[in-house]
């Protein structure tokens, strides 16, 4: 019974602590309250006034930070937009550069292509003279003389060197002695023949002629008037009623006449003679009319050439007496006048075709043979 009675129960120790706490805070508030209401308030607004002044301080920090922290956000965005620039500048260059670089890489492969070009015509130039024949340096002759008698016909306006150039040609593809080379051969002939018959005008021997004439008509005597008077008989003292003075008077008087009276027979209509100062103008003119017929016969102007030798001729028998060397000079221009001085040039280009057309079909011909050959 004893130990029973000294056991507490734990669930009413509990409740007991309880309320003894309970009391205990109780009391232990009271007794603050009555302590702060003995204390006074100053430390409460120095507290608060600390607490403000710090918020302040905390808050213009923390506005003065941002303020700074925009500045730096503007100058890196600045930075970074600087850097944009550069680097599209950058870019750009790059690009530019890599152009460049294309378009010298393409000039490089053209020049390459050039060259390989060139080497492969002059491998297979190598080849064609490695491969040419004595013929084939003939046929190549032939063609320089045959293109070179064209020339010098259409320049020299002559027939005898190219009719000596295409008879050379002409040779030396006789010399060949082929049966392929009788077209061309027949193509030579018919031009020798064209050159044959259109002649040849001695533009040279007319120009020399006509100046010899020229001199010579200059020296010929013009037409002029007679100045000798017939001698007036002489008056005497004495009477005529001499028979022999009479009939000498009458002779002489007959032969003073005569020697006035000159007969000569003329086609055209007697023209005034020229006085002493014409003279020298109609020589000037008449050998004028000469050297246009030179200057006709150079340029191969036949109707200026005729019209000038007629208009001499005609002056000649107008104002110039036609004494036996006048009328030597006449015939002449006459002749002369009856001479074509334009020299007819033939077309002899068909020799040059044939003969080019026949090294064509050899080279074509071995162009073939060489393939044929790499193929096999």
């Amino acid at each position: 019974m004893t130990e029973d009675s000294n056991k507490v129960d734990p669930k009413e120790s509990a409740a007991a602590a309880k309320v003894d706490n309970k009391a205990a805070v109780k009391k232990t508030k009271s007794a603050a309250k009555k302590t702060d209401i003995g204390k006074p308030l100053w430390p409460k607004l120095l507290l608060a006034l600390t607490l403000i002044i710090a918020v302040t301080a905390t808050g213009w920090l923390g506005w003065t930070e941002w303020q700074q922290r925009l500045a730096d956000a503007e100058e890196f965005n600045a930075r970074l937009a600087s850097l944009d620039t550069s680097y599209r500048a950058i870019e750009q260059q790059s690009q530019l550069a890599e152009k460049r670089s294309s378009q010298r890489s393409d000039q490089m492969l053209q020049v390459l292509t050039n060259i390989q070009l060139r080497l492969n015509n002059q491998g297979k130039r190598l080849v064609e003279l490695g491969s040419t024949t004595r013929s084939d340096w003939l046929l190549a002759e032939a063609s320089y003389l045959a293109r070179l008698a064209n020339q010098r016909l259409q320049t020299e306006r002559s027939t005898k060197s190219p009719l000596a150039l295409l008879q050379n040609v002409d040779v030396i593809l006789k010399q060949l002695d082929d049966p392929e080379l009788l077209p061309v051969r027949r193509a030579v002939a018919a031009d020798i023949t064209a050159l044959q018959l259109a002649g040849e005008v001695d533009s040279a021997g007319l120009y020399l002629e006509l100046s010899t004439l020229a001199e010579a008509v200059v020296k010929l005597s013009v037409l002029k008037p007679m100045t000798e008077t017939m001698p007036e008989p002489k008056q005497t003292e004495n009477a005529i009623d001499e028979q022999p003075k009479l009939r000498g008077m009458v002779t002489g008087f007959i032969t003073s006449v005569s020697q006035l009276i000159r007969v000569s027979q003329r086609s055209q209509p007697i023209e005034p003679l020229l006085q002493v100062h014409e003279e020298a103008i109609v020589r000037q003119n008449l050998r004028l009319m000469l050297e246009q017929a030179q200057s006709a016969v150079m340029r191969e102007e036949q109707e200026i050439y005729s019209q000038s030798l007629e208009k001499a001729q005609r002056w000649l028998a107008q104002y110039f007496q036609l004494n036996p060397s006048a009328t030597v000079i006449q015939q002449r221009l006459a002749n002369l006048s009856d001479i074509e001085v334009v020299q007819q040039l033939p077309n002899i280009s068909d020799s040059l075709q044939s003969i080019e057309t026949l090294i064509a079909l050899r080279s074509s011909r071995l162009t073939t043979a060489e393939d044929a050959v790499i193929r096999e």
